[in-house]
């Protein structure tokens, strides 16, 4: 699975099968969508915000719009997020999908293809929004356009080649309230946050993922 692929299931993973006609399911994200702005640099007030989190759990509703703002899927799941690196994306509906980093491995497991992939973690941080939330180095945001505009964070990688061309993040007393992700095909994907939990302690066992008996796997993270 290539970089463009891995970015692609990280926040479009839901199955193509599940159609929907068109909603507005966060209509006040649209006027941000649609402009680049020159604006000062908000970098210090983003890292504040993340400074805030040392560990985050929550359930996610996810939507999947097309660059027409068509919902194309939906889906539901829990997200864990701990420093630095750590997450574990799990997406129960419309099918299983798991993503799990320990901050050094990366794995994608896919229940129902029986597949593994394995990825170097630390070499997709710049690449995976859920690895970003976790880290306050200032080389790595050094990377990105960070715009603070009200109560929301306009993200731009300064690599034009980025699979992830556009990263909005909105925050609340229990931490991220709301993110949406805009990749390389305009293809935009909104996860709004429920149940949230800001800093509860976290078992690092659930960053850590052993393959099942029989799975095939394909490690990515020699070439």
């Amino acid at each position: 699975m290539k970089k463009l692929a891995l970015v692609a299931l990280l926040f479009s993973s839901l199955s193509l099968a599940q159609q929907a006609p068109a909603v507005d399911f966060a209509p006040h994200l649209k006027p941000v969508q649609q402009q680049r702005l020159s604006a000062p640099d908000g970098s210090a007030e983003l890292l504040a915000e993340l400074a805030k989190i040392d560990s985050f759990s929550a359930r996610f509703q996810q939507q999947v719009f097309d660059d027409q703002q068509q919902l194309l899927q939906q889906g539901q799941g829990r997200l864990l997020l701990k420093k630095i690196a750590q997450f574990r994306f799990e997406g129960e509906e419309p099918e299983p999908v798991l993503l799990v980093s320990d901050g050094e491995n990366l794995w994608f497991y896919n229940e129902l293809l029986e597949q593994v992939s394995i990825y170097d973690a630390k070499a997709q941080v710049g690449q995976t929004a859920f690895a970003l939330l976790t880290t306050t180095d200032p080389e790595l945001w050094q990377q990105y356009q960070v715009i603070a505009q009200q109560e929301m964070f306009i993200i731009h990688p300064l690599d034009s080649n980025n699979p992830v061309q556009q990263l909005m993040l909105a925050f609340d007393e229990h931490g991220i309230s709301e993110m949406t992700v805009i990749d390389i095909n305009q293809q935009q994907s909104v996860f709004r946050f429920s149940d949230a939990r800001l800093n509860p302690q976290i078992d690092d066992k659930q960053f850590q993922f052993t393959v099942p008996d029989g799975v095939d796997i394909d490690d990515q993270r020699q070439q």
